[in-house]
């Protein structure tokens, strides 16, 4: 039995690279985002004022407008 093994030589395209990495960055950016989030809600449960929850949620807000912009399609 002969294995065709020739798909091995073909190259994404530039549009299936960038769509793959745009993908990947937006799910790192969203379990940053709900981290951030769980452990704002952490802090706010146990009292700690360390570092400051309203400052982890701006954090995490900021990651979620870049999700929006990700969103967009690319010019």
């Amino acid at each position: 039995m002969t294995l065709d093994l020739s798909y091995i030589n073909e190259q994404p395209s530039e549009a299936q690279e960038e769509a793959v990495r745009k993908a990947v960055e937006q799910e790192c950016i969203r379990a940053i985002s709900t981290y951030l989030s769980e452990v704002a809600d952490a802090m706010e449960t146990n009292g700690i004022e360390t570092l400051n929850a309203p400052s982890i949620r701006a954090m995490a807000e900021t990651l979620n407008q870049r999700l929006e912009t990700n969103d967009e399609p690319a010019n």
